[in-house]
């Protein structure tokens, strides 16, 4: 029988539309020195969205309070492991719960004073004489997103509550779930009505639950809310990053929530997903193999290298020598997407596996996977054309901007995968390999320099291909694998005012669109090329931007695409600033790494604690003396002391 495609639903309610400007006075950092507050101001409207995932759902919360102050809020709660059709990149059951009413005998409307995110997001409101707090966040072990409402009756005599249920539950119709399934979408309410008495509390909890036809589930909402504490406990605890900028301290502490926190339970093991409202239970070569799974490397999480492992292996059967890596893996392994073809994916993949091996230094775990590091380069390398430089389709943009025939991408991803696969066969005793892919580096790199180097409106930096005419943000990506020609030019058209915005950096000269991505690129560039002071100052104004503007608290997708789409990988980007940037790790085998810090001068010390190498938990602090740094290295008892300003470390 003939099916129906299901209709597509509104990620985000119409009034959290977002702005193409960050405002800067939207937000305050609250007491604990870890949330982020916004206090409603009288007769000042105010919207927002927030995405929170865990195992099994992601919810995108659109929140904020009409100019009267009243609340408003929309949950769109996305359960990955529900397949609907077609099962294909989008193919994951969402729905808009308006979610509940809190009735009172006074009829007054629910209004807010403040909206507090802390990894959870907590309401505080009014309504007459009842105290409200909403506490929302996606649970651990369920499908469901959960709300734990706490009513305080502030009068002197007791109030009846009403717990008004917005949403009917209801059957999906079976010609939108894959293979004919039938889904519950349930609202679980365990109150609909109390009597509060004076100076009391009553406590309701709600679930917005996506489930099979005949599944039952049983919610412990103490323990769920454990769970997601737990949850940003642990993170709290792993990579710290602790610089003299308590804005860019913190902005890392959520970068490590939101790339972390996004890793699903599929059919086919663990999946971490961009998110967005349209991106689960699937893979891409670029933001997991490329930008977050080399993250995890260092991050200790374990849950994120298992994630690692997993999306590394379930590439295998699509490695080859004489074809491309197909784009992504979706529908929780079922189906593929290849739709811009070759994007250079071979390129993301052997440069973000072969860096992850080495930063996790497990041989065993490097030995499965070295045969697919050697596959992907031989197919990259084969694409080599006229020119020396690496030939694609397109790149991650997906021909949304103009990518030609080689980009400045694909080329340099692939000049650090060969570096990388050279150390991880010298690890192995494949010392004729290992000189090989160096040999190839070195004369990729003469070519990338020779091919893309041009007068570029102005400044003798790089195109980023030969069929584009303007400054792309994109030029960073020889900084990022430390190619230093023609660095300082291409240092001053990034922060021209071409390209420089208030927020960040726009993806070519003349357009309004950014993406976070090049920016947070362009970011490690400029520090890991010595730009330091002068990436400090992005550095600073992103940071303050995205972590206090009006959309908080992590980096975006893009602008006006998405509309601003709190994607997880970029979270993972933006670390890894401060790891292959401004610390300068580049792994060098199995427990070896190269460190070479590029502080800013306003900056006398950096630490970077709890930081994972072949399976050992360190600390790093730097220090700046006159002529170069202090490193302080300690891993249990021991502490390695180093003076200098480059650092071959061996654990």
């Amino acid at each position: 029988m003939f099916q129906v495609k299901r209709p597509r639903i509104a990620r985000f309610a119409k009034w959290a539309k977002m702005n193409e400007a960050f405002e800067k006075t939207k937000h305050y950092i609250g007491t604990d020195g870890k949330s982020i507050v916004h206090s409603v101001k009288k007769d000042c409207s105010y919207s927002n969205h927030i995405e929170m995932s865990a195992f099994y759902v992601s919810g995108i919360i659109s929140y904020g309070a009409k100019q009267n102050g009243e609340l408003r809020i929309m949950r769109h709660v996305v359960f990955p492991t529900l397949r609907c059709y077609p099962n294909n990149t989008s193919g994951s059951l969402d729905y808009n719960f308006k979610g509940i009413k809190i009735s009172s005998p006074s009829k007054a409307k629910e209004v807010v004073s403040d909206f507090v995110f802390d990894g959870t997001l907590k309401i505080l409101s009014k309504i007459d004489k009842l105290k409200v707090k909403r506490h929302i966040f996606p649970a651990t072990s369920q499908k469901c997103l959960l709300e734990r409402i706490t009513i305080t009756n502030t009068d002197k005599q007791d109030i009846s509550v009403q717990i008004i249920n917005l949403d009917k539950d209801k059957l999906t119709p079976a010609r939108y779930g894959n293979n004919r399934e039938r889904y519950q979408l349930v609202t679980s309410i365990s109150e609909r009505s109390v009597t509060i008495s004076a100076g009391a509390t009553a406590k309701i909890d709600i679930a917005y639950c996506g489930l099979k036809l005949d599944e039952q589930i049983d919610i412990d909402f103490d323990k769920e809310e454990k769970l997601r504490l737990q949850l940003i406990e642990k993170l709290d605890n792993l990579l710290q990053i602790k610089t003299p900028d308590t804005n860019i301290n913190l902005m890392a502490r959520y970068a490590k929530i939101r790339a972390s926190e996004s890793i699903f339970k599929t059919k086919n093991g663990l999946m971490h997903s961009p998110g967005g409202g349209n991106y689960y239970a699937a893979l891409w070569t670029n933001d997991q193999c490329e930008y977050v799974n080399p993250l995890f490397g260092y991050l200790g999480y374990d849950i994120g290298e298992q994630e690692s492992i997993n999306s590394y292996e379930l590439y295998r059967q699509y490695v080859a020598e004489d074809k491309a890596i197909i784009t992504s893996i979706v529908a929780e392994g079922d189906d593929i997407w290849h739709g811009a073809k070759d994007r250079g994916d071979s390129a993301m993949y052997a440069y973000g596996l072969s860096r992850f091996l080495l930063t996790y230094g497990d041989r065993k775990i490097a030995e499965q996977f070295i045969e697919l590091v050697d596959k992907s380069l031989t197919y990259t390398i084969s694409q080599t054309n006229e020119d020396g430089v690496i030939a694609s389709d397109s790149d991650e943009l997906e021909n949304r901007l103009e990518s030609g025939n080689a980009n400045l991408c694909t080329s340099t991803l692939a000049y650090d995968a060969l570096i990388s696969a050279s150390y991880l066969h010298k690890e192995f005793g494949n010392i004729e390999k290992a000189d090989y892919y160096l040999k190839t580096a070195e004369t990729l790199k003469e070519n990338i320099v020779k091919y893309f180097s041009k007068n570029v409106e102005g400044y003798a930096t790089f195109m980023y291909c030969k069929e584009e005419p303007n400054l792309r943000s994109w030029i960073s990506m020889p900084m990022v694998v430390g190619i230093f020609e023609r660095s300082k030019a291409t240092k001053d058209a990034l922060l021209s005012p071409k390209l420089q915005v208030a927020e960040g950096l726009l993806s070519v000269t003349g357009d309004k669109t950014f993406w976070d991505r090049s920016t947070l690129y362009t970011l490690r560039g400029l520090f890991n090329a010595g730009y330091s002071t002068e990436a400090l100052e992005l550095l600073e104004k992103f940071s303050t931007a995205r972590l206090l503007g009006n959309h908080i608290p992590y980096a975006v997708e893009a602008f006006p695409e998405g509309n601003q789409a709190q994607l997880s990988a970029e979270s993972g980007l933006y670390l890894r600033i401060f790891t292959e940037g401004i610390l300068g790790i580049r792994p060098t085998g199995f427990g070896k790494f190269q460190i070479t810090p590029n502080l800013p001068k306003t900056w006398d010390c950096m630490e970077c604690n709890n930081i994972k190498f072949a399976g050992k938990t360190i600390n790093i602090k730097v220090t700046r003396k006159k002529s170069g740094y202090t490193l302080q290295i300690a891993h249990n008892d021991t502490i390695l002391d180093f003076e200098g300003k480059n650092f071959e470390i061996q654990l």
